[in-house]
């Protein structure tokens, strides 16, 4: 997969409802218009001018509905929330109408509180996928109401419920880390042990941390 939203599609089972909360230009809408997956697609942004963005790719879509508000004030099976923080997604999920039966969140950082929150409203981590995209990191994550991973440890809410699985972008996050950390390594110290501790997870000897900036 070339990138997160090649993820993020991936990731979409079908339902009658799926919504792309905070849309923007449409792009997850637009594919779950078309894949075959979706009834109804809701395309939802809080602001009408992005929403606008949205309307033109997708005019001429007769299964989409277009609503303007902060967050998911509607009902849905399933729920896409990608290009914003793990913050402000755990306080859509907790101010939702509704929640959906699948969500699919792809935060730009504070992944740790996400899937704490994630936790707290009942549902399971399915699928937890690391993903670079233009030199960025992300974590892509499919959660199901009452089903799915909840038993997460530190490290695992920290760096991935399944980081345990070999990941080229897992591990090039980790080394980057450690890199930054071991600049001042006793200021660092708790850091330093978790991303050791998930190093080890991917597989990594003690000898390849210790002698990565050797």
């Amino acid at each position: 997969m070339s990138g997160r939203l090649d993820v993020i599609r991936s990731l979409i089972v079908k339902a009658d409802v799926v919504a792309d909360v905070g849309c923007d230009h449409g792009k997850i809408a637009e594919y779950c218009a078309t894949c075959g997956l979706c009834g109804r697609v809701i395309a939802s942004d809080v602001s009408d001018v992005c929403l606008d963005k949205a309307r033109k790719r997708l005019s001429g879509s007769g299964n989409v509905s277009f609503v303007c508000c902060d967050g998911l004030c509607y009902d849905c099976d399933e729920a896409v929330i990608a290009g914003m923080g793990g913050l402000l997604i755990s306080d859509i999920l907790r101010a939702a109408h509704s929640l959906p039966q699948t969500l699919i969140v792809c935060p730009h950082r504070d992944e740790y509180t996400l899937r704490k929150t994630l936790i707290s409203l009942g549902y399971g981590i399915d699928r937890d996928i690391p993903t670079a995209d233009r030199g960025k990191y992300y974590s892509v994550i499919r959660a199901i109401l009452g089903s799915g991973t909840t038993d997460l440890d530190e490290i695992r809410l920290e760096f991935g419920a399944y980081c345990d699985r070999p990941n080229a972008a897992l591990a090039t996050r980790l080394k980057k880390l450690y890199d930054v950390y071991m600049r001042a390594p006793t200021a660092n110290a708790a850091r330093l042990e978790k991303v050791t501790a998930a190093m080890r997870l991917q597989g990594m000897s003690v000898f390849d941390i210790k002698s990565y900036n050797n």
